[in-house]
């Protein structure tokens, strides 16, 4: 006797409403500007990273966190756990296309879920080891001192948890802890800037002056030897997390993003590191969020572009402050240039 298969219509499957599939399948949904999203069922998602796609010649999912999506087939059978079988008979008997033969609909049990991916086996560095060094006598927090309240710098070193620490000639390096939504340290980043205020370079960072503390204590043997450091956090991330309302404002350096909290308290401010790092990885703690992107000067196409790339993560404006206020001849006029320019130093 020769076995009856079951025919499937797959292109009129593939274009039923991809939201209207996740909507009866349970899934809640959030609107984000022009797109539709819901928990990605290919990863343990806390917040909705999963996009759906209905625009013109579109109808399918995307996931910028785990980077994985499909079709409506493809989608139902990872939410349901169904084989394709399963989920074709589903879909056909839910929006009423026919199969060649019928068949009733009999999905088998769902399997248990999968072991979770096990994470990269990064170091966090512990938070003692920070809380030891947070101090305002430090070379940058000395800078602002002289332009701000010194109840205002001490506010922002606790929140940002800047300290101090001795390298070379210079005792009172400023420490920048990159400690991520979770809480967690991923690394320290120690600079030193001028501090005299005659001096042109005032609140810049010495050229060339720029370490790691987390590798620096690796070598000292105060980590393990085989310590990874997660590199895709950014500066000020674990306050997105204790400000989940308010506005953010993201900008290039540390140092930008100290002196934007100082002048504007009431936004948060949050900081790539360097221009490399405006990647859609590194901003992800940023979904859904609207955000005010300052861009230095000499980054703004570049900035513009790449926020232009990604506006389906968050609610991006750049403004283009720093080339509107920035001196003809100064080309890496950043935000806190302009602040200082609006907080003169007292000789």
């Amino acid at each position: 006797m020769n076995k009856q298969y079951e025919h499937f219509d797959t292109e009129r499957l593939n274009a039923i409403p991809i939201t209207e599939v996740a909507r009866r399948l349970g899934c809640q949904l959030r609107r984000s500007g022009s797109v539709v999203k819901t928990l990605c069922p290919w990863h343990e998602d806390k917040r909705p990273s999963l996009t759906l796609y209905e625009r013109t010649g579109e109808n399918h999912c995307h996931c910028f966190s785990c980077g994985k999506g499909g079709s409506v087939i493809s989608f139902t059978m990872q939410h349901e756990e169904w084989s394709f079988q399963e989920a074709c008979r589903w879909l056909s008997t839910e929006f009423g296309i026919s199969t060649t033969p019928a068949g009733s609909f009999v999905p088998r049990p769902k399997r248990k879920p999968a072991a979770k991916p096990v994470e990269p086996a990064y170091t966090y560095i512990p938070v003692e080891m920070v809380d030891e060094l947070v101090t305002t006598e430090n070379s940058l927090c000395r800078c602002l001192m002289r332009m701000f309240r010194p109840e205002a710098v001490e506010w922002v070193t606790e929140e940002y948890r800047i300290g101090a620490y001795s390298m070379g000639d210079n005792d009172d390096c400023t420490v920048f802890p990159n400690i991520d939504i979770h809480g967690r340290v991923c690394n320290l980043k120690v600079q030193h800037y001028e501090t005299n205020p005659s001096s042109p370079r005032f609140a810049h960072s010495d050229k060339g002056s720029c370490y790691w503390l987390g590798n620096i204590w690796v070598r000292e043997g105060r980590l393990p030897k085989d310590a990874r450091f997660q590199s895709k956090c950014l500066f000020g991330e674990h306050l997105l997390a204790r400000y989940p309302e308010s506005l953010v404002v993201l900008v290039e350096s540390p140092k930008n993003a100290l002196f934007g909290a100082l002048a504007f308290p009431l936004w948060t401010w949050v900081a790539t590191g360097n221009k490399g790092m405006l990647r859609r990885e590194v901003l992800q703690p940023l979904q859904g969020r609207d955000v005010i992107v300052i861009p230095d000067r000499d980054a703004i196409a570049d900035w513009s572009a790449a926020i232009a790339r990604m506006a389906d993560l968050a609610n991006f404006t750049v403004f283009e402050i720093c080339r509107q206020m920035a001196p003809e001849d100064d080309l890496k006029f950043d935000i806190a240039d302009y602040i200082q320019m609006q907080h003169p130093v007292p000789f």
